[in-house]
């Protein structure tokens, strides 16, 4: 079983809170955050998916310090596009109505994971003793995997593992995205060394809303404001490359995700499931 996480994180907070070391304003707002964020993003979701049968059942896996991070379980490459562009223009409509006048901002993250090779799902039991409810959690490299990219996220727009970007040049929708590859960066643990490609997604026809000051401070900002969206050719390029790096100097084969059925990551040595991209 292949899950989709999706994080959203709020950018500037340390700073934001440490004005106030009593609590005082600050609660309220992420109190808020934490509140409303999920009830307008299920809401998005309702808008994106309203001529299908049946809506993504999206959950909260966790809440991390200034962090949310939600797991569904997607059936077509369609829906993971659905369910970006839905996070996306909640992002940018909670800025718009809660934080418009405060020096705090949202930024994305989304990542997938095999279940059926090296990451588990595990039963909470101290959590799922009242009314039959069951409390899981998920450990594995591609949930590492996830963790270590958000590092590269920024605000107004969700960065992508590539088997996501993989996924959505394949959806029927996929002209309603825009992939933006902004370069690659080490992140520790991943794909054992090479920089792993950083891949931007904005909804088609719209722009960065990076600031002026976030984008005198941060290159890749910079770089992306005044870049085109990546031509298809690019990013496929790119994930074939990777492809072939693991495949080449690991002997790991690392598929396109299957969406409700078994990723193809198989070690060519010993044909068993391999530990394809985080070691």
């Amino acid at each position: 079983m292949v899950r989709l996480f999706l994080s959203v994180d709020m950018t500037g907070s340390t700073q934001f809170k440490a004005r106030y070391p009593e609590g005082g304003n600050w609660l309220d707002i992420f109190r808020t955050f934490f509140t409303n964020f999920p009830t307008m993003f299920a809401g998005q979701v309702g808008l994106a998916f309203l001529d299908e049968e049946h809506l993504p059942a999206i959950e909260v896996w966790k809440v991390m310090g200034d962090e949310v991070i939600f797991v569904v379980t997607p059936h077509r490459a369609e829906e993971v596009v659905g369910l970006l562009l839905a996070l996306l223009r909640t992002i940018n409509n909670y800025e718009a109505r809660h934080l418009e006048l405060l020096p705090l901002r949202l930024k994305g993250t989304a990542w997938m994971a095999d279940f059926a090779e090296d990451n588990i799902e595990i039963e909470i039991p101290a959590m799922s003793e009242e009314q039959g409810i069951r409390e899981m959690d998920f450990i594995g490299p591609d949930l590492d995997l996830g963790f270590r990219l958000s590092k590269f996220a920024r605000p107004g727009c969700v960065t992508l593992s590539f088997d996501i970007a993989d996924l959505v040049l394949t959806a029927r929708n996929a002209s309603e995205a825009s992939l933006y590859l902004i370069g690659a960066e080490e992140l520790r643990g991943v794909m054992f060394g090479r920089p792993y490609p950083i891949i931007w997604m904005l909804e088609s026809e719209k722009d960065f809303s990076f600031l002026p000051w976030e984008i005198d401070s941060c290159p890749l900002m910079a770089k992306a404001s005044s870049m085109p969206p990546s031509p298809r050719s690019d990013i496929e390029r790119t994930i074939a490359n990777m492809q072939l790096y693991l495949r080449k100097m690991h002997g790991v084969y690392r598929a396109r995700m299957r969406l409700g059925g078994r990723d193809a990551a198989v070690d060519l040595k010993t044909g068993r499931p391999a530990q394809q991209h985080i070691h």
